[in-house]
């Protein structure tokens, strides 16, 4: 039994620690019995990759300790180079390890400094994966995808202090990396141009980005650049949008020839194309080719998200869409000015939502607008907390239909499906006018 079990870990860790320059052995001392140590082992393995320019640490240090409510059988530090892998048998039981002692410049991009595993008496070796990347003092990458994607671009980077520039050609898919101290301890502005048409760029800040160079280096910028088959790119022609009562309302057009459209991105940024929303994250609504946009090749879109910032915290902004298709294939990015088209926004005369039996609310939507400019409306219910997702201490969100609708005719709200009578708190509708004019309507009281 003793050899075919030290034959299985052989085979275990042949595979496990490939690559490694060395394993770092430790026993855990009497918690074995005399004829050695026996599974479980636990292994931490790390990759190391070092960019051109950058320099990787001498030694990382690695804590290894039981995560237990009882008595902590083992809490103890490595010091190790980074290739070399630690190998110890434990106890069974759960496991965090934490790395330590990196430089600046090198990051852990695809999983945290602490990771945890939980081994049990049939485990034989259980494996904590590391992957250490050392960069240099500035990195810009470019991941290009999707139809036939441009191969290469020009690249500007910018010292904003000294004016003092570098450029170049960089290829899709690829880093470069700057050591030129010219660079360091400042803000740098890092440009991208030959982006063919049929593409967008669609990572935050878009071709021009700003990142700060500490002086230790280790700042990045990343560009995402998505092309799309020009015969079948969806294209926006128009986009209009407001801000009310802590919500941004929209309206777009789009042309999309195959009728296949996906969904939609929407985004709040400084009209330079970086967010400025408190997540820095942008949304993304899906089911366009639902309802009124099954079959029609151009589609005028009404939207709304509730955002709770005050108007101040918006103005001047600029409101962001991009759309896509069932092929990947990206649009235009469409970008407007809040509340810059003019004219006088859509007046609500009257709005009432009310239960019907247990079977639907129906909602009553009376309003006009001075310069008769009306496109349509979105339709929010708000809903008690759980209904569409894991309870999270506020109350849900659900829209009716993704496209919105257009004219001022608001659906009834059906109550016997996944959302029940009693699980509706409020309905809220939001109309646009065609030049970005908006107003919020709530009704929180569907009983009367």
């Amino acid at each position: 039994m003793k050899g075919r079990r030290a034959h299985s870990l052989r085979s275990t860790l042949a595979v496990a620690l490939s690559g490694a320059a060395a394993v770092v052995s430790a026993s855990l001392g009497g918690c074995r019995d005399a004829t050695g140590p026996q599974p479980p082992y636990l292994a931490v393995v790390t990759r190391l990759t070092t960019w051109p320019g950058a320099t990787a640490p001498a030694r990382v240090t690695y804590r290894i300790r039981q995560s237990t409510a009882g008595p902590v059988l083992l809490d103890r530090e490595f010091t190790v180079t980074p290739t070399d892998t630690i190998l110890l048998p434990v106890p069974p039981g759960t496991y965090v390890v934490e790395a330590s002692g990196l430089p600046t410049r090198c990051v852990l991009p695809r999983g945290a400094a602490l990771q945890g595993i939980t081994l049990t008496t049939a485990d034989n070796t259980g494996i904590i994966r590391y992957q250490i990347e050392c960069r240099g003092l500035l990195n810009v990458a470019v991941i290009a995808d999707g139809w036939e994607p441009d191969g290469t671009f020009a690249y500007r980077v910018r010292n904003r202090s000294s004016g003092a520039v570098r450029t170049g050609i960089i290829a899709a898919n690829d880093t470069l990396t700057f050591d030129d101290r010219a660079l360091a301890d400042v803000e740098v502005e890092v440009e991208i141009g030959g982006v063919s048409a049929n593409c967008a760029i669609t990572s935050d800040g878009g071709s021009r980005q700003r990142v700060t160079v500490p002086p230790t280096g280790g700042a990045a910028v990343t560009y995402r650049v998505q092309c799309s088959d020009p015969a079948r790119q969806p294209r926006i022609t128009a986009l209009v949008s407001g801000y009310a009562q802590g919500a941004s309302v929209f309206s777009f057009r789009i042309v999309d020839a195959n009728a296949d459209l996906v969904g939609y991105f929407w985004d709040i940024t400084d009209c330079e194309g970086n967010s400025v929303l408190p997540d820095k994250r942008e949304r993304v609504r899906l089911n366009l080719r639902s309802g009124r946009g099954l079959t029609t090749d151009t589609l005028v879109v009404v939207g709304a998200f509730e955002l709770g910032l005050p108007t101040e915290a918006v103005a001047g902004r600029c409101t962001e869409i991009r759309a896509y298709d069932a092929a990947a294939n990206v649009s235009n990015i469409a970008v407007h000015r809040i509340g810059s088209g003019g004219g006088a926004p859509p007046q609500v005369r009257f709005f009432n939502a009310r239960l019907q039996g247990q079977a639907f609310v129906s909602s009553v939507l009376e309003a006009s607008d001075p310069d008769d400019d009306i496109v349509g409306h979105f339709v929010l219910v708000r809903l008690r907390d759980g209904v569409l997702g894991p309870a999270d201490g506020a109350p849900d969100l659900g829209s009716m239909e993704a496209v919105g609708y257009l004219g001022l005719a608001v659906p009834n709200i059906p109550t016997t499906g996944r959302i029940r009578w009693d699980d509706v708190l409020a309905v809220i509708v939001y109309v646009i006018d065609a030049r970005g004019n908006v107003v919020r309507v709530e009704d929180g009281d569907i009983f009367n």
